[in-house]
């Protein structure tokens, strides 16, 4: 009788380990939905593309600065080509832009 009370009894607590396990949460989700539960419902994951306006998400600020970054190199690359030029002595050839 004693052994069965004693098998019953680890059974219970092994089950009630695993239970434990599974709906516990570890420090740092914890930490997440706090952050994100202040802003958001309850239980809803932080999304930075969820109820925003296309010139406000991430990616089209990484875009915008992207294109900022590569005008200034062209601009950069135009001054340095005209300074080159005029070193040798050749004047720069100005091209009308079709309409």
């Amino acid at each position: 009788m004693k052994k069965i009370v004693v098998i019953f009894l680890l059974f219970f607590y092994v089950g009630y380990l695993t239970l434990q396990a599974q709906f516990s949460e570890s420090k740092e989700r914890r930490k997440m939905w706090r952050k994100s539960g202040r802003k958001h419902k309850a239980r809803e994951a932080y999304n930075p593309y969820l109820d925003k306006k296309k010139k406000d998400k991430p990616s089209s600020k990484i875009a915008k600065e992207e294109k900022s970054g590569s005008r200034k190199m062209k601009r950069e690359y135009k001054r340095q080509n005209k300074r080159n030029m005029k070193k040798l002595g050749i004047k720069p050839v100005k091209v009308k832009r079709a309409k």
